[in-house]
């Protein structure tokens, strides 16, 4: 069976799982549209699904995915990256979400490419490099990075540095958009920077606090 078909069977165990065994509660669902409470601001890496992850029903979370989750700066007036800005303005202007999560992950290869130590192993080649502008929104992280670790010493270490500290330049940039920026102040939002480790399955939070990530679980 190929990929393509191994959707067709999977469209198959919802229909069985939602629209007869949980038909009614589905039927709930569809007719009062979405008002989930958390927007999730993920990576677009097939290992890291927030639904999966948090267990999260029909509704409940509302998600962007993207290369690296990144979040790139507010840009006033015209700006070159409106299809998140729209996502994010939607969710907190419209839909009211209550906490943003942005959700970094071990083995990220679009901060793996921006770790590259030569320029030539970061990004594709030629005029039209979309990965090299997008990823490189991340640039603050790796000279943050750059600064405390050798990645001749330790590479592994400084990607692993490297994929939390890219979550929390999105997390700065998040808090400069203006209608998030107010809700913070209205204490109607709440921030967060998640962490996955795609090896062990185990989640972390960032606790500003303590200026480290720490376990959500024990």
């Amino acid at each position: 069976m190929d990929s393509y078909e191994e959707l067709l069977e999977g469209y198959k165990i919802f229909r069985a799982e939602y629209l007869e065994k949980k038909y009614e509660a589905y039927r709930t669902w569809a007719s009062k549209g979405q008002a989930p409470k958390v927007l999730i601001i993920g990576c677009s890496d097939s290992r890291v699904n927030p639904a999966i992850l948090t267990h999260a029903g029909l509704g409940e979370i509302f998600v962007v995915n993207n290369v690296a989750n990144i979040v790139p700066p507010y840009e006033k007036g015209e700006s070159h990256h409106k299809s998140l800005g729209a996502a994010i303005q939607y969710a907190v202007n419209h839909i009211k979400v209550e906490h943003i999560i942005v959700m970094g992950h071990s083995g990220c290869g679009g901060i793996a490419a921006l770790m590259a130590e030569k320029p030539e192993d970061r990004f594709d080649t030629g005029e039209d490099d979309y990965i090299a502008d997008w990823v490189g929104i991340l640039a603050p992280a790796r000279e943050a990075v750059l600064e405390n670790c050798d990645p001749e010493g330790d590479h592994e270490e400084c990607l692993r540095l490297a994929e939390m500290e890219g979550a929390l330049v999105s997390i700065q940039n998040l808090a400069g958009y203006p209608w998030v920026r107010q809700a913070v102040q209205d204490k109607t939002l709440t921030l967060h920077a998640w962490y996955f480790h795609v090896d062990s399955g185990e989640l972390l939070s960032y606790r500003p606090e303590e200026g480290r990530f720490r376990r959500l679980c024990r």
